[in-house]
């Protein structure tokens, strides 16, 4: 099995939220009709549909609209976005998370509409292959559309393709958004191959799970659908069983480098080692690591697993930490993150102050229990720096290991090449648990979320684990599936989305991020329309309250 490569270069002319200007270039008359209508020309143009998804899975700016400011992740000392945790006035229209997943998903959209309307004019190739290539297009472009329908609320809707600048723009009520998703992948489903040659191209459990988590989404809302719950119930647990997925016995073996086709991955955005064909990179290996190497002599950088180049952005929240407990039953904490190092470093060992140590030896660690006094009294006779979750200073923190990417050409290099894990088989389980729950089926929730904690659960703590479910999910409800939804997917750029879904975003926000919390306000439930549509726009399109 090939993976999917995507092309770098979008075969059509192009605009920004039907307003923003750009300049035509023209490449080895990419952008001519004639080019489109061949086999090669329309494959093209359909792998150029991917190519954006790269701006947003792995990318800086989607992980600070979908990490920060959530219950979840704080921010580190480093990075020029903490208001988009701290919810203060940099968080504005202006501000460059915003602009960049509107422009970069408009121009994805522009590039599905392309392919959409230009099918019927394809040559020379088999009609069931261009339906299957129109639906992954059309995938495509219903996760463009709800991606940019959850943040930004009524957004600009066309299902053509533009292919000369447009200066007026509309705000398509939110019900009229989602009933065209809903059409884009009820036509996905039906048309999408179980599997696909190149891996990381959309199948049909790709679009069933994405529909399941769009009627679910909608299912909270005021246009909800009466069916919206148990629809998205049934889609996911089709995924559960209608495949050939399964979920992995070792959950650190999912994020493992040398094991991204593994049985587990439902989808995927595609990364490569060919730095000319790899666009940005996955660069989430940088983000969740702390300071390591300055925090301690005898540590340096290295490509080595446990070590990395830091960037020091996203920090677990104090109730990150608290919710893995008990940590003698659930191995997703000590199989998510390092809390100790080892000196890597013979020139620079602290053997002044540290007499006898070498490499390999501990260099920090970071307990669970251990209170601040006790860190005090303790680490006068302890040969390397002891932190404790009680006494975690702004830069030094466990570090998420999911992303660790160490087949990079260096340790400095930003760009990796790990593929972005979009959907996996844990999900889907706990999407049917979510809408069992929502449906008013505990039963069935509770069977759903067991399945996934029981492969949480260390050797011989399987029952331990699992036979607290019902009655923590009868006493917490949705919290509940919150707190294993934290568990389960820390750091996978879902976590925002998620709250705002169940409309538990202001609540737990405020309750666990100390920074973000005391600011967080009701319009912080959209964000805001970028600057650049509104100033470019001929007619009004109109801000978000607040903004």
């Amino acid at each position: 099995m090939k993976k999917l490569s995507y092309i770098l270069l979008v075969p059509i002319v192009l605009f920004i939220g039907s307003c923003d200007i750009l300049e035509e270039n023209i490449v080895a008359d990419v952008t001519s009709d004639t080019h489109f209508t061949t086999p090669t020309g329309f494959e093209s143009g359909v792998n150029a549909a991917y190519e954006r998804l790269r701006y947003f899975y792995g990318d800086e700016q989607g992980c600070n609209l979908t990490e920060y400011g959530t219950d979840l992740v704080t921010n580190a000392g480093h990075g020029g976005f903490h208001y988009m945790n701290q919810y203060t006035a940099g968080l504005n229209s202006e501000a460059s998370p915003f602009s960049n997943v509107w422009n970069n998903y408009y121009l994805g959209i522009n590039a599905c509409n392309a392919v959409i309307g230009r099918a019927a004019e394809v040559q020379g190739m088999e009609e069931s292959q261009v339906n299957s290539r129109v639906a992954e297009a059309r995938f495509l472009r219903a996760l463009y559309y709800f991606t940019l329908v959850q943040f930004f609320g009524p957004v600009h809707l066309t299902l053509e393709e533009t292919t000369g600048v447009e200066t007026e723009a509309n705000r398509t009520p939110e019900p009229e958004v989602y009933e065209e998703i809903v059409k884009d992948l009820e036509f996905a489903v039906a048309n999408l191959p179980a599997s696909q040659e190149d891996y990381g191209r959309a199948t049909k459990p790709a679009a069933e799970m994405l529909l399941s988590q769009v009627l679910l989404t909608r299912g909270y809302t005021d246009f909800a659908e009466a069916d919206d719950f148990s629809r998205a119930a049934t889609l996911a647990e089709t995924v559960i069983d209608d495949y050939n997925f399964e979920l992995l016995d070792d959950f650190e073996m999912i994020f493992d480098n040398d094991n991204e086709m593994n049985a587990e991955v439902i989808w995927s955005v595609q990364y490569e080692k060919d730095p000319l064909i790899n666009g940005p990179g996955n660069r989430s290996h940088l983000y969740y690591r702390s300071w390591y190497e300055t925090y301690s002599e005898g540590l340096v950088r290295s490509l080595e697993p446990g070590y990395g180049r830091p960037w020091i952005r996203f920090k677990p929240t104090q109730f990150t930490y608290e919710n893995f407990r008990p940590l003698d039953q659930d191995s997703r904490y000590k199989k998510s993150f390092q809390d100790t190092w080892y000196y890597n470093d013979e020139a620079t060992l602290p053997t002044d102050q540290y007499p006898g140590i070498s490499v390999g030896d501990t260099a920090i660690y970071i307990d669970p229990d251990m209170t601040a006094a006790e860190v005090e009294a303790n680490q006068d006779n302890t040969p390397y720096n002891l932190i404790s979750w009680a006494t975690i200073p702004i830069n030094m923190f466990p570090s998420l290991k999911k992303h660790d990417d160490f087949q990079r050409p260096d340790v400095n290099a930003e760009a990796g090449n790990k593929d972005y894990i979009v959907y996996r088989l844990a999900e889907a389980y706990l999407f049917a648990a979510e809408a069992h729950f929502m449906d008013g089926n505990e039963p069935a929730a509770v069977e759903h979320l067991n399945e996934v904690r029981e492969r949480a659960a260390w050797d011989g703590q399987e029952a331990a684990l699992t036979a607290t479910t019902a009655a923590l999910l009868a006493s917490d409800g949705i919290d509940f599936i919150l707190d294993e939804r934290a568990r389960e997917f820390y750091g996978e750029q879902k976590r925002w989305l998620t709250l705002k879904r169940t409309g538990k975003l202001l609540e737990r926000v405020r309750a666990h991020n100390d920074l973000g919390g005391p600011n967080i306000q009701e319009h912080h439930l959209l964000r805001p329309i970028p600057a650049t549509q509104i100033n470019r726009s001929t007619n009004e399109y109109p801000q978000n309250d607040g903004y």
